[in-house]
């Protein structure tokens, strides 16, 4: 089909047209004055940015070319309105080079980007509000935005670049220095270096970013660098590459880390990290786009070694944790600072509380905080409603002391400020120790629910390390342990607890070990006439109930009957104060000659008890030794909780029932039962 002469003409002086049309374009680019532009510029870019856009020197344009360039002089950024401390960026000159025909494809590569004294002040107050953003950033469930992915730039140069960072949130103040050169020298080897230094939690903090120069870049291959942070005790060191400069959220690092205390951490990752005792790891970590694994970990906190893999999920401001972590030997009391069980600082995950309190008057004196059994550290209750987790602990063998634990397990949840246990699981040769703990922090005050359970635990496990140690106890006990209460502190909320403790022994033995942990005879005190190093008194059924109101612990039911003597007992455990005000007594079945009519007391503190009988010329009261406080914790830990369904055991059926009688029913005859003192 042919084309007439007249179409043809008219497509000529289209094309002609056109020509002059975008020759006159490129013309008037050429013969442009831009800095008459700058005026509409600087609106546009304000406009755009919500801040203040300046440019004080000249703007100069070089369109006619496969890889156009600008470059502009005296640019300065300002801040959005809240903040007017300082610019937010001042830079002597930009010049940037930009690749046409890549833009086709929607790929924009920048052959040269140079920078030249550049000075930048980032600022995020507390509240999470950043000059930087357009938005706030404060910990909140919301989709977060996609990470930081700037062009690919093939020459990268920053000459003499400043730049002050004040993050209220991470409690981080840093001024540091930016050096990208084309090539290095031996003076200096790395062409691309970033220094900062400053504080961090009021701790000294220096950081260092380097690598080599950032020229012939090419987006399918990596770029590698180095990091070192020092911040307080922290130190921390990693070989990572950007898999496709300049996208960060395409990272990996192969990271080694030791300090003090995991919590310390937080500042620098965000995570609400438990306290610990010193550590040491490694671990390797790959971010894509909105998810970070975290695999390969490695090392040691405390005494104890750990490995696992994590993956942290950062689509939305309030990151999440998920993951497992095991130990082939952990040791126990490497387990007590993440229950708060030594002083922290106030800018970790517990912060350590007040003196002690005195205690009421005419108690005994309080113990001191570094003494009490209920720690007092605080739970930073900001940092648990910043994050969610859930992450799987197992330990395969564990040093307990002379406590016979030989695997540990627990769940740590936490949902949007309600942090849990749940369930957590101490496994022994024969018997088992599990509960659950819930912790609700997005009140005022955190509300906690404790229910512990011991099932089958054989009692002659307890004893001492000593090779020819013998139980003072024998038999099985199964028990319970319900509390609800509010605070930021296992001490305030032990102090604020009420539910119920409850232990049943179906049957058992006290043997002369019980009598032999101090100098007073406690058995015979009780009317257990043991005079042989391997001679038992057998117990038909023993009971003990507490309840909890308040704080205090007072015995409701405490019975336990053997062959010979029936035993019973009064009095409270005060919890804040951690105070005992304890008495038991034996009541001889048969007549006895050689009796010793009064209780045996049992008062002093919980991490130091104090035992003795009130004889006159029979007796003298004394304290007990240090071996009774070590080899009686965990009888007096383990006899606390119960399952109250088991005490439908047929042998003790019967004497439940008696014991639900008023307190002056089970006292002696020849004895009236007394209050327990305050």
């Amino acid at each position: 089909m042919s084309i007439s002469r007249r179409t043809r003409h008219i497509l000529a002086w289209t094309g002609v047209t056109l020509g002059v049309l975008i020759g006159a374009l490129l013309l008037a680019l050429l013969l442009m004055d831009w800095n008459a532009m700058k005026g509409p510029i600087e609106r546009m870019a304000s406009a755009r940015s919500g801040r203040p856009v300046k440019i004080a020197g000249d703007i100069d344009v070089r369109p006619w070319s496969w890889t156009p360039s600008f470059a502009v002089s005296g640019l300065t950024l300002g801040n959005p309105p809240w903040e007017a401390a300082r610019p937010m960026a001042q830079i002597e000159r930009l010049q940037v080079q930009i690749k046409l025909l890549p833009l086709l494809k929607g790929d924009v590569i920048l052959p040269r980007v140079q920078i030249i004294k550049p000075r930048v002040y980032l600022h995020r107050e507390a509240s999470g509000r950043a000059n930087w953003t357009f938005e706030n950033t404060a910990p909140t469930n919301e989709k977060e935005g996609p990470p930081p992915k700037l062009p690919v730039v093939r020459d990268f140069l920053i000459d003499d670049g400043q730049l002050i960072v004040r993050d209220e949130l991470m409690k981080l103040e840093v001024e540091g220095t930016i050096q990208a050169r084309e090539k290095v020298s031996e003076a200096d080897p790395q062409a691309f270096r970033i220094e900062g230094k400053g504080t961090l939690n009021d701790k000294p903090f220096l950081a260092r970013v380097a690598g080599g120069p950032l020229i012939n870049l090419k987006p399918d291959q990596p770029y590698p660098f180095d990091l070192a942070i020092d911040a307080g005790d922290i130190r921390v060191t990693a070989d990572g590459k950007v898999k496709k400069p300049f996208d960060l959220g395409r990272v990996t690092l192969d990271v080694g880390g030791s300090g003090s205390d995991l919590a310390d951490l937080y500042y620098l990752t965000h995570l609400a990290l438990p306290n610990t005792p010193p550590f040491q790891l490694t671990a390797h970590i790959d971010r894509d786009e909105k998810k970070i694994r975290v695999t390969n970990v490695h090392g040691t906190v405390g005494k104890s070694d750990l490995g696992g893999d994590l993956l942290i999920d950062v689509s939305r401001k309030r990151p999440a944790i998920s993951g497992h972590i095991e130990s082939d030997r952990l040791r126990l009391s490497d387990l007590a600072a993440p229950l708060g069980g030594k002083p922290k600082n106030a800018g970790e995950l517990t912060a350590q509380t007040e003196k002690a309190k005195p205690s009421k008057k005419g108690a005994a004196e309080a113990a001191p905080a570094n003494a009490r059994l209920f720690p007092t550290a605080r739970l930073q209750i900001a940092r648990v409603r910043a994050m969610d987790g859930d992450v799987k602990f197992r330990a395969r063998s564990i040093e307990a002391g002379s406590l016979p634990f030989k695997e540990v397990a627990f769940d740590v949840k936490l949902d949007n400020g309600v942090l849990s246990l749940a369930p957590f699981a101490f496994e022994m040769p024969q018997g088992k120790l599990s509960g659950t703990v819930h912790i609700d922090a997005r009140g005022d005050k955190p509300k906690t629910r404790l229910d512990v359970r011991v099932k089958d635990v054989q009692l002659d496990q307890l004893k001492g390390k000593a090779p020819d140690a013998k139980p003072p106890l024998g038999g099985v006990v199964q028990a319970r342990a319900t509390f609800e209460g509010t605070g930021d502190s296992v001490h305030d909320f032990m102090a604020d607890a009420n539910g119920r403790v409850s232990a049943v022994v179906p049957r058992g033995q006290v043997n002369a070990a019980f009598a032999e942990l101090t100098g007073i005879n406690v058995a015979r005190g009780l009317g257990l006439l043991i005079t042989k190093s391997d001679e038992r008194a057998e117990i038909r059924c023993g009971v003990a109930q507490f309840d909890v109101k308040r704080g205090t612990m007072r015995a409701a039911n405490v019975v336990f009957d053997t062959t010979d003597v029936k035993i019973t007992g009064r009095g409270e455990v005060r919890l804040g104060p951690e105070e005992l005000d304890l008495s038991i007594k034996g009541q001889p079945k048969k007549l006895r000659f050689a009796r010793l009519r009064t209780p045996v007391e049992i008062n002093g503190h919980l991490r130091k008890p104090s035992i003795g009988i009130d004889a006159g010329d029979t007796a003298k009261q004394g304290a007990v030794a240090a071996a009774l406080g070590a080899a009686l914790t965990p009888v007096a830990a383990l006899l606390a909780f119960i399952d109250p369904g088991l005490a439908k055991d047929e042998n003790c059926a019967a004497l439940l029932e008696t014991a639900k009688a008023p307190a002056t029913q089970t006292a002696s005859k020849d004895e009236p039962a007394k209050p327990a003192r305050r």
